[in-house]
């Protein structure tokens, strides 16, 4: 696609139709469909003989085994290990819908780029600027882009993806299947910076089949996308389209109505009005504070705009005592400044199942790493939303396994965070059942596995409250219940 100067254009629109396939082939493509140019079939200096894991139902969910890239790629250059293990990352682990880079599958080197990564966050972006996601794309001033969170595609089916950017007043939109799924940075209050896009785009990836590209040069109003995927779409599933609506633009998946009843023990409760109920958690990380106030527990951190070096400026703070068996957890919070995010932490142990709080040395530093990249695991629940790199614009949740990173479910509002008032948290996990509620609505629900190469179905050790980087928020009267499988816990005189 030549002589496309998107550059110039400051109100765009593009449209694209795609489908993930398991196994490219000529003889597979749906007829009348081609795979454009690019691609690691027509520039990538290595040959893959490894697909996307795939689950039963169809959907592209699993990250490829990188030990299995490695094996099966052939070197033509002297790259060290570091350099080759950033290029599989790049060229393998990114499935690119557009870039104006002429080998699309090199995402940080593109000015401009959609791409949908199997990974529950970022899932799927559009950056208009140079470099990976993170490192490039927050060094400040912030590039201009979009993230969506938990973009789970099923194989051999058909999905549209609408682009739109109006570059005057730095608005941008991400839809799938006219819904909305994504926005800019609602919080920003700089301009955004773009690199220089080129004149040319293109696309490719040996699991993508796309049939048609539109570009427009005037922006389209919301029902407008809506009504051309309609126009367009070959088929229809109102199953599907609910599933989105619910997923991206949805009013929770029902309501919590359960209490703790005969068998469920309150095992922890503090007010957090109470001076001395700070000596009942352990406070990691470099918060700006971490205080007992009439209100409650106020939970700040640094309120600057995201950067890699602030990221020990985060705060988690812990029970100061595990719990066993099923679980129910309940507190207030009150968002007292937008832009923030906390998240919730049960189950966390150790890996062999053991009080890593108790057996090892404390852990100090604020980093995300203790939630999935460290010898901790445990669920995590992002119940608050609203940094830079998500959709801020509207209360979502996402619920995750750790230290897989095994997405478990996520759900987003169609109406934002109320700030200055209370809301009440409610997790509950019973057996293999885990269930997450906010004011009486369930946004995250999941049914373990343990047979499913993510670890067992947690059920032991500590629970934490942590907040990123922008929060300012009020904690009040949590509460843990537990209901005991087994009787081990050990009564001091």
């Amino acid at each position: 696609m030549n002589d496309i100067n998107i550059q110039m254009l400051k109100c765009f629109l593009s449209i694209l139709w795609f489908s993930i396939i398991a196994v490219v082939a000529s003889s597979q493509m749906p007829p009348g469909t081609k795979l454009l140019p690019g691609g690691i079939n027509a520039q990538s200096p290595f040959e893959l003989n490894s697909q996307t894991a795939m689950v039963e139902d169809g959907s592209v969910t699993g990250q490829p085994f990188e030990a299995l890239l490695i094996n099966n790629l052939k070197k033509s250059d002297a790259k060290s290990e570091s350099s080759l293990h950033a290029f599989i990352i790049t060229e393998f682990y990114t499935y690119p819908f557009l870039s104006d880079n002429v080998a699309p599958q090199n995402y940080n080197a593109a000015n401009f780029k959609i791409a949908w990564t199997p990974r529950w966050h970022p899932s799927l972006t559009a950056l208009f600027g140079k470099g990976s996601f993170y490192e490039e794309a927050f060094n400040l001033p912030h590039k201009a882009f979009i993230s969506v969170s938990h973009v789970v595609f099923k194989k051999n089916t058909w999905y549209q993806l609408a682009l739109s950017w109006d570059y005057p007043n730095d608005k941008y939109v991400l839809y799938l299947n006219g819904i909305i799924i994504g926005k800019e940075n609602q919080f920003n209050a700089e301009k955004l910076v773009r690199d220089s896009i080129d004149t040319s785009v293109f696309t490719g990836n040996p699991s993508l089949v796309i049939s048609t590209i539109k570009f427009c040069g005037d922006l389209l109003k919301e029902k407008d996308v809506y009504a051309e995927f309609k126009q367009s779409a070959t088929s229809f599933s109102k199953v599907s389209e609910d599933e989105l609506i619910s997923t991206y633009n949805g009013q929770g998946k029902g309501v919590f109505s359960w209490r703790p009843h005969e068998n469920w023990e309150l095992k922890y409760a503090l007010t957090f009005t109470k001076p001395s109920h700070i000596d009942s958690v352990y406070i990691q990380g470099n918060p700006v504070a971490v205080n007992i106030t009439t209100a409650g527990l106020l939970m700040e951190t640094i309120d600057k705009l995201y950067t890699g070096k602030l990221l020990d400026s985060q705060v988690y703070v812990w029970s100061n005592k595990p719990f066993e068996g099923d679980l129910y957890v309940e507190y207030e919070f009150k968002v007292l400044r937008p832009g923030g995010l906390s998240l919730l932490m049960v189950q966390a142990s150790g890996m062999n199942r053991e009080d890593f709080m108790a057996d090892y040395r404390l852990r100090k530093g604020g980093r995300m790493t203790t939630v999935y990249g460290e010898d901790v695991r445990n669920y995590h629940w992002e119940y608050y939303r609203e940094m830079a790199d998500m959709r801020n614009g509207v209360s979502n949740s996402a619920l995750m396994k750790n230290p897989f990173l095994q997405p478990l479910s996520f759900n987003a509002l169609s109406t934002p965070v109320k700030k200055s008032v209370w809301h009440k948290l409610q997790f509950l996990q019973t057996g293999n059942k885990l269930l997450g509620a906010i004011d009486g609505i369930v946004m995250v629900e999941y049914t373990d596995n343990g047979f499913t190469n993510n670890g067992p179905v947690y059920d032991f050790c500590r629970i934490a409250i942590r907040c990123m980087l922008h929060s300012k928020m009020l904690f009040r009267n949590l509460k843990v219940y537990n209901k005991a499988k087994l009787k081990t816990e050990i009564t001091i005189p």
